[in-house]
């Protein structure tokens, strides 16, 4: 029992200190800047009086924002496929657990050897359908402060990243005019 506990705080040590390291420094990467007159899609995990402060701030600097949320992208259908299920029964405690394990590992391999498959499927389907050329994401609350990427949807590159701790304060309207200055390279 306790070396499950032991091997726990150990694991969750490791996961902590590398946070805990970078957490508050600021972090910046700009490959090559970003035209005001471009058309985003932009993904925040907010409350949506933030997401409005957020997407007029953009709207209000040029860009065009296309309005997407992450759930555009899958149904429950996509994510869960109930005939991967086909039968799930009691198993007691003397019996072998190895269609229960199969079966775990199958939806595991499935979606991990899908996930890049479906990552460039879905950035572009975002630049087609919807006309997107810059995909923005956004946390304004995260640990230790504020993060947000750009990804270039043409060529699927990391064009812009930026962690930020507490520079810009606590306002949602400075952050997000300091994450545009950021990625136009007015800063």
């Amino acid at each position: 029992m306790y070396k499950y506990i032991t091997a726990a705080c150990i694991v969750c040590l490791a996961l902590i200190a590398p946070l805990s390291c970078s957490a508050g420094k600021a972090v910046r990467y700009l490959d090559r800047p970003i035209p005001a007159n471009s058309s985003l899609a932009i993904i925040i995990d907010a409350p949506n009086k933030v997401k409005n402060v957020v997407m007029t701030r953009f709207l209000a600097r040029g860009f065009t924002v296309k309005a997407i949320n992450a759930s555009d992208f899958f149904s429950l259908n996509d994510v869960f496929d109930y005939r991967d299920f086909k039968k799930v029964s009691y198993i007691g405690q003397d019996e072998n657990f190895l269609s229960l394990e199969k079966t775990y590992n199958s939806l595991f391999k499935m979606h991990f050897y899908n996930y890049e498959v479906n990552k460039a499927e879905v950035l572009s389907d975002m630049r087609n359908k919807w006309n997107v050329q810059y995909l923005i994401l956004l946390d304004l609350k995260s640990m230790g402060g504020a993060w947000g990427r750009a990804i270039d949807l043409r060529t699927n590159d990391l064009v812009w990243i930026e962690n930020q701790g507490v520079s810009f304060g606590g306002d949602s309207e400075k952050i997000t005019d300091g994450f545009i200055d950021s990625m136009t390279g007015k800063k």
